[in-house]
């Protein structure tokens, strides 16, 4: 599972890269990310839900442990968030990792939405 999601860099990025299962693949400018929010399992959903808001494009990524993801985000080292198949991840549940590590985060979904797409498709209904 490591491999499919990889870990950081050290480094600070210029962008992140957002991998689709079906093979679409997002470069988007840390300089245009507006917002991250995280809504830890249990809240609204049985997975965590990491929102975040870019000048063109809202990213929504369902999954376990996204934490570190938005804790490399916040770094600006986090440089590849990535689809994992769940028969490949098998979505750990969260007591796994061993003693004070976590476990890697697990991407269930990605979905990936142009700003104003919604009003577009509104606008032509």
């Amino acid at each position: 599972m490591a491999s499919d999601l990889p870990r950081e860099t050290g480094e600070p990025m210029a962008f992140l890269r957002i991998e689709q299962k079906c093979g679409k693949i997002y470069l988007l400018p840390y300089s245009s990310l507006i917002s991250a929010e995280l809504t830890p399992e249990g809240c609204d959903d049985k997975s965590d839900k990491l929102e975040l808001v870019f000048a063109s494009h809202d990213v929504t990524v369902t999954g376990f442990h996204l934490k570190e993801l938005l804790d490399g985000l916040q770094k600006t080292i986090r440089h590849v968030i990535r689809e994992t198949s769940s028969a490949k991840s098998g979505f750990p549940d969260k007591q796994q990792g061993s003693g004070n590590i976590p476990p890697p985060p697990s991407v269930k979904s990605i979905s990936v939405e142009e700003v104003g797409a919604k009003a577009k498709a509104g606008a032509k209904a």
